[in-house]
């Protein structure tokens, strides 16, 4: 990422954190789409057990989530604003958390399911192009796939937020893995997709498991 646009996002969510503290609100998320935003992305296979990265983990909150349905996972949190992660650490002692850039800080590390919430919302330079590299990366680093959320265009007019057409992120995201899934049943101004390292398929041509 360029550190124009590490800029324009650490000013933006830090001027939340200043705001609103240790609130979902600094993450510039509605009350009450949290819960549905985790649960959405969580449902794209089996967790307990496995290792998880949280691109933007911001808090640390999925974790949190993850194990407050009863999940073991080995859980890493990775944010550009350090004091977003100073947070992450006080709430979530058993989880591992690294404040800087995915680029930089975990290269060669791999892990089975990789997610990222938010991250893709703020409109930079280069929006399309951060989000293709960052989905290729995280695929990089996974073992059995990755979840992330966009915003739907429903906003007509100008909006400070970044807004893919999901067709087009599908498309894109076909180019990765034949094996993806597209959801937009969770919330009105958003859908998130699936993508999965495990795209072979058996002599029925039908998928192989998780």
């Amino acid at each position: 990422m360029k550190q124009s646009d590490r800029d324009i996002l650490s000013n933006y969510y830090g001027s939340k954190l200043e705001q609103y503290g240790y609130d979902t609100r600094s993450l510039g998320w509605i009350p009450g789409g949290r819960k549905a935003r985790f649960t959405a992305l969580s449902e794209i296979g089996g967790l307990d057990g496995c290792s998880i990265l949280d691109v933007g983990c911001g808090f640390g909150d999925l974790y949190g989530f993850l194990v407050g349905r009863g999940l073991k996972v080995d859980y890493t949190g990775i944010d550009i604003n350090p004091k977003f992660i100073e947070i992450a650490r006080r709430e979530y002692p058993g989880a591992r958390f690294i404040a800087g850039d995915f680029d930089d800080c975990c290269p060669g590390e791999e892990y089975d399911w990789a997610f990222a919430a938010g991250i893709f919302t703020i409109r930079i330079s280069d929006n399309e192009a951060f989000a293709k590299s960052m989905l290729q990366k995280m695929l990089a680093a996974s073992r059995k796939g990755i979840a992330v959320d966009f915003l739907l265009p429903t906003y007509s007019g100008q909006d400070t937020y970044w807004r893919p057409a999901p067709e087009d992120m599908l498309r894109f995201c076909r180019t990765l893995s034949r094996r993806v899934a597209l959801r937009c049943d969770y919330m009105a101004d958003e859908y998130c997709v699936y993508v999965y390292k495990n795209d072979r398929s058996d002599e029925r041509n039908v998928f192989e498991g998780l």
